[in-house]
Protein backbone atom coordinates (compact mmCIF):
# COMPACT_ATOMS: atom_id res chain seq x y z
CA UNK A 1 0.00 0.00 0.00
CA UNK A 2 1.31 3.71 -0.90
CA UNK A 3 -0.17 6.75 1.28
CA UNK A 4 0.83 9.72 3.13
CA UNK A 5 2.36 9.75 6.23
CA UNK A 6 -0.52 12.14 7.58
CA UNK A 7 -3.79 10.46 5.70
CA UNK A 8 -6.75 10.42 7.90
CA UNK A 9 -8.23 6.75 7.63
CA UNK A 10 -11.78 5.66 8.23
CA UNK A 11 -12.91 4.27 11.47
CA UNK A 12 -13.56 1.11 9.69
CA UNK A 13 -9.82 1.09 7.09
CA UNK A 14 -12.51 0.07 4.11
CA UNK A 15 -9.58 2.12 2.20
CA UNK A 16 -7.50 -0.54 2.25
CA UNK A 17 -10.59 -2.98 0.41
CA UNK A 18 -11.02 -0.48 -2.07
CA UNK A 19 -7.74 -0.28 -3.01
CA UNK A 20 -7.32 -4.10 -3.04
CA UNK A 21 -9.96 -4.07 -5.90
CA UNK A 22 -7.97 -8.05 -7.09
CA UNK A 23 -5.84 -6.40 -9.68
CA UNK A 24 -2.25 -5.79 -9.40
CA UNK A 25 -2.71 -1.88 -8.91
CA UNK A 26 -5.95 -0.33 -7.37
CA UNK A 27 -6.81 2.96 -5.78
CA UNK A 28 -9.06 3.58 -2.50
CA UNK A 29 -12.35 5.96 -3.95
CA UNK A 30 -10.24 8.92 -2.29
CA UNK A 31 -7.24 8.21 -4.38
CA UNK A 32 -5.44 8.43 -0.94
CA UNK A 33 -4.42 4.99 -0.67
CA UNK A 34 -3.06 2.76 -3.55
CA UNK A 35 -2.11 -1.08 -3.50
CA UNK A 36 0.67 -1.95 -5.74
CA UNK A 37 0.86 -5.56 -6.04
CA UNK A 38 2.88 -6.59 -9.66
CA UNK A 39 3.54 -10.52 -9.85
CA UNK A 40 1.53 -11.26 -6.69
CA UNK A 41 3.70 -11.21 -3.19
CA UNK A 42 7.22 -10.93 -5.16
CA UNK A 43 7.39 -7.20 -4.77
CA UNK A 44 6.59 -8.16 -0.93
CA UNK A 45 10.28 -8.64 -0.49
CA UNK A 46 12.50 -5.61 1.41
CA UNK A 47 15.70 -6.19 -1.03
CA UNK A 48 13.66 -6.03 -4.27
CA UNK A 49 15.32 -3.22 -6.09
CA UNK A 50 13.26 0.17 -6.18
CA UNK A 51 14.25 2.95 -8.09
CA UNK A 52 11.94 6.92 -7.32
CA UNK A 53 12.07 9.59 -9.78
CA UNK A 54 11.08 13.12 -9.78
CA UNK A 55 10.50 14.35 -13.40
CA UNK A 56 8.69 17.86 -14.47
CA UNK A 57 6.15 15.73 -16.99
CA UNK A 58 5.26 11.89 -17.85
CA UNK A 59 8.18 9.95 -18.88
CA UNK A 60 8.59 7.44 -21.82
CA UNK A 61 6.94 4.03 -21.78
CA UNK A 62 9.71 1.62 -21.18
CA UNK A 63 9.65 -1.44 -23.91
CA UNK A 64 11.48 -3.56 -21.32
CA UNK A 65 8.73 -3.25 -18.63
CA UNK A 66 6.40 -6.44 -17.52
CA UNK A 67 3.78 -4.49 -15.74
CA UNK A 68 3.28 -0.60 -15.75
CA UNK A 69 0.81 1.22 -14.36
CA UNK A 70 -0.39 5.16 -13.88
CA UNK A 71 -2.16 6.50 -10.76
CA UNK A 72 -2.95 9.63 -8.86
CA UNK A 73 -0.70 9.70 -6.14
CA UNK A 74 -1.30 12.43 -3.33
CA UNK A 75 1.41 13.23 -0.90
CA UNK A 76 0.70 16.38 1.05
CA UNK A 77 3.26 16.05 4.07
CA UNK A 78 5.94 14.69 1.69
CA UNK A 79 6.07 11.24 3.40
CA UNK A 80 5.16 8.50 0.96
CA UNK A 81 4.34 5.39 2.94
CA UNK A 82 5.25 1.90 1.56
CA UNK A 83 3.27 -0.75 3.51
CA UNK A 84 3.07 -4.76 3.12
CA UNK A 85 -0.37 -5.06 2.51
CA UNK A 86 -2.33 -6.13 5.79
CA UNK A 87 -0.55 -3.53 7.75
CA UNK A 88 1.92 -5.49 9.04
CA UNK A 89 3.93 -3.73 10.27
CA UNK A 90 6.53 -3.64 7.59
CA UNK A 91 7.14 0.14 5.96
CA UNK A 92 9.24 2.07 4.51
CA UNK A 93 8.72 6.22 4.28
CA UNK A 94 10.21 7.75 1.28
CA UNK A 95 10.49 11.17 1.33
CA UNK A 96 9.04 13.04 -1.89
CA UNK A 97 8.74 16.83 -2.72
CA UNK A 98 4.84 17.40 -0.89
CA UNK A 99 2.14 18.15 -3.69
CA UNK A 100 0.18 15.53 -5.77
CA UNK A 101 1.53 13.56 -8.33
CA UNK A 102 0.46 11.42 -11.41
CA UNK A 103 2.64 8.30 -10.71
CA UNK A 104 3.92 5.21 -12.96
CA UNK A 105 4.95 2.13 -11.24
CA UNK A 106 7.08 -0.24 -14.17
CA UNK A 107 8.41 -3.80 -13.09
CA UNK A 108 10.94 -5.21 -14.80
CA UNK A 109 11.87 -8.83 -14.70
CA UNK A 110 8.85 -10.09 -12.79
CA UNK A 111 8.07 -13.22 -14.74
CA UNK A 112 11.68 -14.14 -13.70
CA UNK A 113 11.21 -13.08 -9.99
CA UNK A 114 8.06 -15.34 -9.99
CA UNK A 115 9.54 -18.37 -11.51
CA UNK A 116 12.83 -18.16 -9.12
CA UNK A 117 9.94 -18.06 -6.41
CA UNK A 118 9.33 -21.79 -6.93
CA UNK A 119 12.80 -22.87 -7.77
CA UNK A 120 14.67 -22.63 -4.91
CA UNK A 121 17.29 -20.47 -5.89
CA UNK A 122 20.62 -19.72 -4.13
CA UNK A 123 21.09 -16.82 -1.86
CA UNK A 124 23.80 -15.85 -3.58
CA UNK A 125 21.60 -15.03 -6.77
CA UNK A 126 20.49 -11.52 -7.41
CA UNK A 127 16.78 -10.68 -7.85
CA UNK A 128 15.88 -11.01 -12.00
CA UNK A 129 13.34 -8.03 -10.64
CA UNK A 130 13.46 -4.55 -10.55
CA UNK A 131 11.27 -1.61 -10.09
CA UNK A 132 10.85 2.11 -11.33
CA UNK A 133 7.57 4.79 -10.02
CA UNK A 134 8.18 7.53 -11.39
CA UNK A 135 6.26 11.02 -10.37
CA UNK A 136 5.37 14.24 -12.08
CA UNK A 137 3.22 17.01 -11.18
CA UNK A 138 -0.38 16.10 -11.35
CA UNK A 139 -2.91 18.63 -13.16
CA UNK A 140 -5.88 17.27 -13.25
CA UNK A 141 -7.16 14.25 -11.18
CA UNK A 142 -6.85 11.12 -13.26
CA UNK A 143 -8.21 7.29 -13.37
CA UNK A 144 -5.93 4.29 -12.72
CA UNK A 145 -4.75 2.95 -15.53
CA UNK A 146 -3.12 -0.23 -16.27
CA UNK A 147 -1.05 -0.23 -19.42
CA UNK A 148 0.70 -3.45 -19.31
CA UNK A 149 0.72 -6.31 -17.31
CA UNK A 150 -1.96 -8.98 -15.76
Amino acid sequence: MLFDRTYDWSQDFSEYMEAASGAWLGQSKSRAVTCVSPGGAVFGSDDAPLTVEVLDGPPDLSDEAESVGEFDLLVPSGDLVMEESGGGGGETVLPLPPGDWRARWSGFGETAAEEREYAAPSEAEPRPDRYLLQLWPLHAPGPVVILRGY
